[in-house]
C-alpha cells in the first residue's frame, strides 16, 4: 500500500470514527461558552444566603450549651431567614445540632413545614413549591457526593428549579435547575466520563484525542500529497 493510499484508508476510518464526537465537542463547548456561569450556578434564583443576627435578648453563653451538649467540637452563631432569634449551629462528631442561642432548645432535625418554609425564602423565583422530599439514600446523580440526608424543594418555574437543605443546620447546600442538568450533561458529553462526571483524564478521552491527532495528521499528509501530485502532473 503506497503512502497515500495508507494516509486516505487511515482519514476516512478515522473520520467515521472520532467525527461524531468531534461534532460532540463543539456542541458542548458552544453551549458552556454560550450560556452564563453564574446562571448555571443559580445564583439569581437564591436570596438570603447571608441572614443578619436578629436582635434579641444575651445569648446562651458558651459554658452553658458545652453543659447541655456534650462532645462539641465546633460552634457558630448565625441567623436564618424566618427565625427571629439568633441561633448556634452545633458541630459534634455525630453531627451538627441547631440550638435556639435565647432558650437554649435543640431544633435539629428541622421539621417539614420549616425546611418548606425556609425553601421560599431562599428561592428567588416566580414559582411555587410544588414538592418537597427528604433524601435519606440513593442520590440524584446532580448532587453526587453530597453528604445525605438532605431535603429537596421542588419549584414549578420553567427552570424545574430544586433547592437542597440541610436537615439540621437549614443551610441551603446547593441548588439545580433544566439548564445545569443540560450542562451537566454537555459537560459529559465534552469530557467523556458517563459515570461519575468528574474526571478530565480518563481513558476513553485519551484514546479519542489521540485519534484525532492521528485524523489530523493524515488530513495534513493528503493535502502534501494531493499538492505533490499536481506539480508532478505533466502538462497537457
Amino acid at each position: 500500500m503506497t503512502p497515500g493510499r495508507l494516509a486516505r484508508t487511515l482519514h476516512k476510518w478515522l473520520a467515521l470514527t472520532v467525527g461524531l464526537q468531534a461534532i460532540l465537542w463543539v456542541v458542548s463547548g458552544f453551549y458552556m461558552v454560550v450560556v452564563d456561569l453564574d446562571f448555571i450556578h443559580g445564583d439569581t434564583l437564591v436570596r438570603n444566603l447571608t441572614t443578619p443576627l436578629p436582635q434579641a435578648q444575651p445569648p446562651l453563653s458558651f459554658d452553658e450549651l458545652r453543659a447541655r451538649i456534650p462532645g462539641i467540637e465546633r460552634v457558630r452563631i448565625k441567623g436564618l431567614p424566618g427565625f427571629d432569634r439568633p441561633l448556634y449551629e452545633v458541630g459534634t462528631a455525630r453531627g451538627i445540632v441547631l440550638v435556639d442561642a435565647v432558650s437554649g432548645d435543640v431544633l435539629s432535625p428541622l421539621p417539614e413545614a420549616r425546611i418548606a418554609a425556609l425553601a421560599r425564602q431562599y428561592y428567588a423565583g416566580s414559582g411555587s413549591l410544588t414538592k418537597i422530599e427528604r433524601l435519606v439514600g440513593d442520590p440524584p446523580p446532580e448532587i453526587q457526593t453530597r453528604v445525605l440526608p438532605l431535603w429537596r424543594a421542588d419549584f414549578g418555574d420553567w427552570l424545574a428549579t430544586s433547592l437542597y437543605i440541610h436537615p439540621d443546620s437549614g443551610d441551603l447546600v446547593t441548588r439545580r435547575h433544566r439548564l445545569w442538568r443540560w450542562f451537566d450533561a454537555v459537560w459529559m458529553l465534552h469530557i467523556m466520563d458517563y459515570d461519575e462526571r468528574m474526571d478530565v483524564n480518563n481513558a476513553p478521552l485519551r484514546i479519542v484525542s489521540l485519534a484525532g491527532l492521528v485524523f489530523a495528521a493524515s488530513g495534513g499528509w493528503l493535502l502534501f500529497f494531493s499538492f505533490r501530485r499536481r506539480r508532478a502532473r505533466p502538462a497537457g
